[in-house]
């Protein structure tokens, strides 16, 4: 009995961190069912540290979001090695930027906090081209992928601005950023996959793209499938969380939105820098 759960562990957990391999149906379960208890955890630890969820500190964590991916380019490129790389492979590297985030807010403002996140991510981009065997070799990748999650975005802003209230919660600030870091990740896997020959490493993504397109696959899929992912799940906090006037609620919907912004931007972040470094 002992034997196999450790051989269970070791398949599906143990096993794609340490060599890499991406997500299968039970991790990914996992991680979701960990993701939303973290949820909970932190809300009451931020609390406890007297620490205001608002757009303040959503706009004070966004630069980690960034420190996050390009740690994760830093492993991807061999920049560091085992056992220490292990630190910063899905989802250990979460836990580990988490950890950081929470010692650096107890000892610093909000608006130093910040500054360090920023400083720390250019320092990281520093030692990538350094430190990394890497270079700049499609430059061009950037602007594809910003453009065209641009274009998606820009679409999707125009008509819930224009049908009326009932579309109108996704033209707000963090609802509307939560959908462009989405769209920049579907962006940034459908250029890597359709043009690149990167593969997809998530359950869904992987299933989609060996459905879509002609062989070889495609991962244009990708758009409505975070369009018909989100714009449900933002609706559903809306509904819930809206209109009420609960500190405690609405700190609770913000902490979830800034949760979907790092689930969706950091491999964005991560997907575009691969591509742009060849890594």
């Amino acid at each position: 009995m002992t034997e196999a759960v450790r051989q269970f562990v070791y398949k599906f957990y143990l096993s794609p961190i340490i060599y890499d391999k991406g997500y299968n149906p039970v991790n990914t379960a996992t991680w979701v069912l960990l993701l939303l208890l973290w949820v909970f955890l932190t809300l009451k630890l931020l609390k406890r540290l007297g620490i205001k969820i608002d757009s303040a500190f959503v706009a004070a964590v966004s630069p980690y979001i960034f420190v996050g991916a390009s740690l994760r380019v830093l492993e991807d490129a061999g920049v560091v090695s085992p056992p220490l790389s292990y630190l910063l492979v899905t989802p250990l590297i979460y836990f580990f930027v988490f950890f950081c985030c929470v010692a650096l807010l107890t000892i610093t403002s909000l608006a130093t906090f910040r500054l360090v996140g920023v400083a720390w991510f250019f320092a990281n981009l520093g030692i990538l081209l350094c430190a990394g065997e890497v270079e700049v070799v499609a430059l061009w990748v950037l602007p594809a992928v910003v453009g065209v999650a641009g274009l998606f975005f820009g679409a999707v802003y125009a008509v819930a601005a224009s049908v009326g209230p009932r579309l109108r919660f996704l033209t707000e600030r963090l609802n509307a950023s939560v959908l462009a870091a989405h769209l920049l990740d579907a962006s940034s896997s459908w250029v890597g996959i359709d043009f690149l020959g990167y593969t997809g490493k998530h359950v869904v993504e992987r299933a989609l793209v060996e459905h879509t397109g002609s062989e070889g696959g495609s991962a244009v899929g990708m758009f409505p499938l975070k369009l018909g992912m989100l714009v449900p799940v933002l609706f559903l906090l809306e509904t819930l969380f809206g209109e009420s006037e609960s500190e405690k609620v609405s700190e609770l919907k913000i902490l979830v939105l800034l949760v979907l912004l790092v689930v969706g931007l950091a491999p964005a972040v991560r997907n575009t820098l691969r591509m742009i470094l060849g890594v």
